[in-house]
């Protein structure tokens, strides 16, 4: 398995609408909005923007099983894994996690212990390169209507999930990832996004 192997942007839709069909909702929207995130920060720092754009779509592809909350960080990695993407598979693992904690996870830990220790491992296990960090922060500004301030997207969900002991740290952990890629960027990358930002907050 070559780790850096993806889809195509077009194999990544369509799976991408295969689990709509499966557990339609604003999830759907929100991954489109982060792909497209991903790729203009890509363009803006260097990075590669069609696979930005890929992992994007791809990052919370485990929700097609269902209305599940932790487990769907494990269905994923383990749905891309089988199809051989395992770079994807680890965006799917790390999205929701920026210091590799997963006690910092915002939602119900719906999992068994196995499941629990599989995660744990695959955390540990996992080497976070800026195509990682980059899916974790555009997950973090990402809408199902558009990009948005950082603090209204975590604010969105600790209203739905709550808060708790590690949300304080997991909040300062994707506010520093906000400041690596404005300096990778050289500028404000909210500036990328500006008018659908003020659309947000006036709408």
């Amino acid at each position: 398995m070559q780790e850096d192997r993806l889809p195509t942007q077009q194999e990544a839709e369509e799976l991408l609408a295969w689990a709509a069909g499966c557990n339609p909702g604003p999830w759907v929207d929100h991954s489109k909005t982060a792909a497209r995130a991903a790729r203009q920060i890509a363009m803006a720092c260097g990075m590669n923007p069609e696979r930005c754009h890929v992992l994007g779509l791809l990052h919370d592809i485990g929700r097609y099983e269902g209305a599940t909350a932790l487990r769907h960080v494990l269905a994923g990695h383990d749905l891309l894994m089988d199809r051989g993407y395992a770079k994807a598979a680890q965006v799917c693992l790390t999205h929701s996690f920026p210091d590799k904690d997963i006690n910092q996870f915002s939602g119900a830990m719906d999992c068994d212990a196995g499941q629990l220790g599989r995660i744990r491992r695959l955390l540990e296990q996992a080497v976070y390169d800026d195509e990682i960090r980059l899916i974790q922060l555009c997950d973090a500004i990402s809408l199902t209507n558009g990009v948005c301030l950082m603090e209204k997207r975590l604010v969105d969900v600790a209203l739905r999930h709550g808060v708790h002991d590690g949300t304080m740290r997991k909040w300062q952990s994707f506010l520093a990832l906000k400041e690596y890629f404005d300096k990778r960027c050289g500028l404000n990358l909210y500036s990328l996004f500006r008018q659908e930002i003020i659309s947000g907050l006036l709408s």
